[in-house]
């Protein structure tokens, strides 16, 4: 299969290329005189990963499931995603990690990830991205009761979800035993100064468009939304500190929405959210690569990114104004805080592992695989 005349994003700028795909995977780069199906110089972006998804079944798929949440992904460009431990019952054990990585491999219609939690008895095997430990209250009762310098101890890459007590804590006991730390939806300017002085190689960090974009108190989620200083502070630091743009995808029932539960739809966001940004020149389009793409990969597959080995995935952009309706979303979850705006930049055609999986239109569903 040969792809022709993309304009792929990358960190280092633009690249006006063929590409050249065989099994799935990019073979080579370049300019060939084969035909082949041509993009006409459309705006492509390597490999986009969601880092932060909650698909909420098994005993809460009346409000989600593995394969509304990523075919909501793969509609809206997300051609990977990580998925957080929390649901019902938690993936807390090697066995309910093994459930899950099945459900998986039959339902999604992206590639995946699957993190594990431990409470206070930590159990260690393979197949996992994250050991996601949750050091405040939040969804799913999973608070963190064990000890942590042990945990650490380990070398084990670990998530967290926390306060800036917690992520102080995590930071130094990563710089001390050198484990891999990715600290989750940062959302005030105490959080994001302190992981700038202390950040090394080992530790990524993530924001959320709403923790960007939101005022408080506009919208009920875990972290709160910060004031007008913390949204300044993020910005600031996209592309810098940050790391990752993810989306905290968190569906609910608009009956448990109205009762407080925390957290919103963002699969379907995410992308549209962050190509708004680059078109509108909030950032640039390396950056745009680096925080939804390519530090991404970079952080949970060796498989994903944009060179020659690399699997075949590609979200083909079109430049054009559109309105957010959530009455159209694939995911469960019809309601979004961002109804009714106006963002530049829609998915075009979506090339999952060198085979189209959504031209605009309709959604085919291929073999899935772990990242």
């Amino acid at each position: 299969m040969l792809f022709k005349n993309l304009n792929v994003v990358t960190s280092r700028g633009i690249k006006n290329c063929d590409i050249l795909v065989e099994n799935g995977k990019i073979k080579d780069i370049g300019s060939f005189s084969a035909k082949g199906i041509d993009f006409n110089g459309s705006i492509v972006i390597p490999s986009v990963i969601d880092m932060h998804v909650h698909c909420r079944d098994f005993n809460q798929d009346y409000k989600e499931t593995v394969e509304t949440a990523t075919k909501a992904a793969i509609s809206k460009g997300v051609t990977g995603i990580v998925e957080m431990p929390n649901t019902s019952p938690p993936v807390n054990n090697e066995d309910i990690f093994e459930e899950r990585r099945t459900l998986f491999k039959e339902k999604s219609y992206c590639d995946y990830g699957i993190n594990f939690s431990v409470t206070d008895h930590l159990t260690f095997f393979d197949g996992y991205k994250f050991i996601k430990i949750f050091l405040t209250e939040t969804t799913g009762k999973l608070l963190f009761k064990g000890d942590l310098d042990k945990l650490f101890s380990h070398k084990k890459p670990i998530a967290v979800h926390s306060d800036i007590n917690g992520i102080k804590e995590c930071v130094k006991l990563s710089i001390k035993y050198g484990t891999k730390l990715h600290v989750c939806h940062v959302s005030t300017k105490e959080e994001i100064e302190f992981l700038k002085e202390y950040k090394n190689e080992n530790i990524t960090v993530e924001v959320t468009p709403h923790h960007l974009l939101l005022p408080k108190n506009s919208e009920n989620v875990k972290p709160d939304l910060g004031e007008k200083k913390d949204r300044e502070a993020l910005w600031k630091e996209l592309g810098k500190t940050i790391d990752v743009i993810a989306s905290d995808h968190a569906p609910h029932t608009e009956e448990e929405k109205k009762k407080g539960a925390y957290g919103i739809p963002g699969v379907e966001t995410i992308l549209p959210l962050t190509l708004d940004f680059a078109f509108r020149k909030k950032i640039s389009f390396e950056t745009l690569a680096s925080l939804i793409s390519e530090n991404p990969a970079k952080i949970v597959s060796d498989k994903k990114g944009f060179g020659i080995g690399k699997d075949a995935d590609f979200t083909v952009i079109e430049e054009k104004e559109w309105i957010v309706d959530s009455k159209n979303f694939y995911s469960k979850s019809k309601f979004s805080p961002f109804d009714g705006m106006k963002l530049k930049g829609t998915v075009k055609t979506v090339i999952l592992r060198g085979e189209i999986v959504c031209d605009g239109e309709t959604i085919k569903k291929i073999n899935c695989k772990d990242m």
